[in-house]
């Protein structure tokens, strides 16, 4: 399995809001794509950092995901009000959630 992880930094005030507009419109689309495992966000209220983890099941799915994901990317950055949003891949070594 692979992961992306996207660093935004928000507005601590709209985590809430963008986190509703992944989770309403964007993820939906995601689990149209094959290989999407999943996505977990996780923030620091009070400074507003926030990660967007999407799981996949392979390196490939991962990377044949790029251009779907990243007009969301954009808007959730948009709606939180952040800065250009920072991008890094993984393999997930192992998991305990499944």
């Amino acid at each position: 399995m692979h992961a992306r992880v996207t660093t935004l930094e928000m507005d601590p005030g709209k985590v809430d809001e963008a986190a509703d507009r992944l989770q309403s419109e964007d993820v939906p689309e995601f689990k149209q794509l094959d290989g999407f495992k999943g996505m977990t966000l996780v923030t620091d209220r009070d400074s507003g950092k926030t990660l967007a983890i999407t799981f996949w099941e392979s390196e490939d799915a991962m990377r044949s995901s790029e251009d779907a994901v990243k007009d969301a990317r954009r808007r959730a950055a948009d709606t939180g009000g952040a800065d250009e949003p920072q991008v890094e891949r993984f393999e997930v070594v192992f998991d305990t959630m499944a």
